[in-house]
């Protein structure tokens, strides 16, 4: 098996640091910077694999003014989450929260801890501003104190479950 290792051991550093970096420079050359291919044909095998106590995937994109366009795909105590930055630019904060089905197995929308002990559960933390407007052609389903409710196109907000 042909393979190549990048080692770094450059000592302690005072911010982040790439060991690897591959950067596209040319604007008209609208192409992947970087591209896997795995001829397997079983499956299973992972094309990227990353091992760190607090594995991530940072997303920045470079057109806008942050912390807009900043997010990331991360692990954190059995749990995946898809994250975005907050308004101050300081961190990042949980909008979707998957747990492995031996560590519960529950899905959060903005929260990665309410679920009442449950497992297999859905859990969604309260709007900060339920929706003043309608949907077109659809509805928009959100929580206010607790009580699951739905707003439909013609303005109708039904309380589903009250708190």
């Amino acid at each position: 098996m042909t393979t190549v290792s990048i080692t770094s051991n450059d000592a302690v550093q005072q911010s982040a640091s790439a060991v690897l970096e591959v950067v596209a420079t040319n604007p008209d050359f609208n192409q992947p910077a970087l591209r896997i291919r795995q001829a397997g044909i079983r499956g299973g095998a992972a094309s990227i694999r990353i091992d760190d106590p607090n594995p991530d995937i940072e997303f920045v994109e470079s057109d806008q003014i942050a912390p807009a366009g900043k997010y990331e795909i991360a692990v954190q105590a059995d749990k995946l989450q898809l994250n975005g930055r907050n308004a101050g630019n300081t961190a990042f904060e949980t909008m979707v929260v998957f747990q492995r089905l031996a560590a519960g197995g529950n899905v959060g929308i903005r929260t990665a801890r309410q679920f009442g002990g449950g497992q297999g559960v859905v859990a969604i933390a309260n709007a900060t501003l339920a929706p003043g407007a309608n949907p077109t052609g659809g509805g928009i389903l959100y929580v206010e104190d607790g009580a699951l409710k739905y707003r439909g196109s013609n303005g109708t907000v039904t309380v589903i479950a009250p708190a």
